[in-house]
């Protein structure tokens, strides 16, 4: 799919596809490939699992007070 110039789609197709060609300049085996996807999703699914466990925090704080 072809995004308009410097948009924000065409900046991530971009960065994607340098992402990608590094791997295959360094001649990197498929295991190392998907090791880094499955690594980088774990890492983003924590980050986020953090978050909304903060968010509930403050929503519980907040339903606890008094109106």
């Amino acid at each position: 799919m072809d995004y308009k110039p410097y948009s924000m789609e065409w900046s991530r197709k971009r960065y994607l596809s340098e992402a990608i060609q590094k791997y295959f300049d360094t001649d990197a085996s498929l295991d190392v490939v998907l090791d880094d996807i499955v690594s980088i999703l774990e890492e983003n699914a924590v980050y986020h699992k953090n978050r909304a466990e903060r968010f509930q925090e403050v929503l519980d704080g907040l339903k606890s007070l008094p109106y």
